[in-house]
């Protein structure tokens, strides 16, 4: 629930990606091919044997922007619930600090700026 709610709050913010590739490459992760009508995916790989997809989609007439967090990897069942909470929030507020460094002079929705 913790997470859930952290990528709740910042899904608005990465409307202003304007390059996955770039963002990708910020945080050390790459781009993934989207499945299942997502806007885009990036994946980081935490440790051998465990990586974070964070998964996005723009908002549209009928749903707000979302965030969400996959994990995969064998060694997954290893990693505590509350580190792999800490990890996935700081990365989502370097996707943030991304989106804040390369909108300069744009207004952008107020946790840009709270991290």
């Amino acid at each position: 629930m913790q997470v859930n709610g952290a990528l709740r709050q910042r899904a608005a913010s990465l409307e202003y990606v304007k390059d996955v590739e770039v963002l990708a490459d910020y945080i050390g992760g790459r781009v993934e091919t989207p499945g299942r009508g997502e806007d885009w995916a990036v994946s980081k790989d935490l440790y051998p044997g465990v990586t974070v997809h964070f998964v996005f989609n723009r908002a549209d007439n009928e749903f707000p922007a979302r965030l969400r967090a996959l994990y995969s990897g064998d060694k997954i069942k290893m990693i505590k619930g509350d580190e792999l909470a800490t990890i996935t929030i700081s990365l989502a507020n370097q996707l943030l600090r991304y989106v804040r460094e390369t909108n300069p002079g744009v207004k952008l929705p107020d946790v840009c700026y709270k991290v």
